[in-house]
């Protein structure tokens, strides 16, 4: 007898009906050919978009975050310290500024639609991430497209000093993007 033979078998998970507000499941995107984006820089840390994944109906935010370690205190610049981390890290922002004037933000740890119900306007999340003590790496979801002509990416870190900043982009180079990533099979939409 093995292990695992008397525990009673797993139920199989009810499926789950995918919206379009949320990260693809059966679609590969387009890369957005773009270089790093330099949010924010100072002394200490510095924020950077290093990556635009665009799927037919949002886009996938790479960001990333270097942290300056002290010569004195290491753990000192660590987001908040040993003592307050997860603060630290829910003081970063991020946002998106469509060229119609709409926007979406986002923070860690919040702006995730209810599942059932479209959201009013563009939607901005984190939904993966993880580094080590000088580096952090997100990936956010954004929703939908943006329309055509400028868009600025924007963050402020509180916890670092860091004021509103912004960079922008042409967003027809994420629009191109979208028309060129493959669709798997149909999400599951029941």
């Amino acid at each position: 007898m093995g292990f695992f033979d008397d525990l009673p078998a797993l139920e199989p998970a009810p499926p789950r009906r995918h919206h379009p507000w949320e990260p693809p499941e059966a679609e590969f995107p387009g890369i957005v050919p773009v270089d790093t984006l330099l949010l924010a820089r100072t002394d200490q840390v510095a924020v950077a978009v290093t990556g635009l994944a665009a799927f037919s109906a949002g886009i996938e935010i790479f960001v990333t975050a270097r942290i300056r370690p002290s010569a004195d205190h290491p753990e000192e610049h660590l987001p908040g310290g040993p003592r307050d981390l997860a603060a630290s890290r829910r003081s970063f922002r991020l946002g998106l500024q469509f060229s119609d004037g709409r926007k979406a933000v986002g923070s860690p740890g919040g702006g995730r639609p209810d599942n059932d119900s479209e959201p009013a306007g563009p939607v901005l999340y984190p939904f993966a991430g993880g580094g080590a003590p000088h580096s952090f790496i997100s990936r956010w979801w954004s929703w939908p497209l943006p329309p055509a002509g400028p868009l600025d990416f924007v963050c402020e870190w509180p916890a670092f000093g860091i004021a509103e900043s912004r960079v922008g982009i042409d967003a027809q180079l994420i629009l191109d993007a979208a028309q060129r990533s493959i669709l798997l099979w149909p999400e599951n939409q029941d």
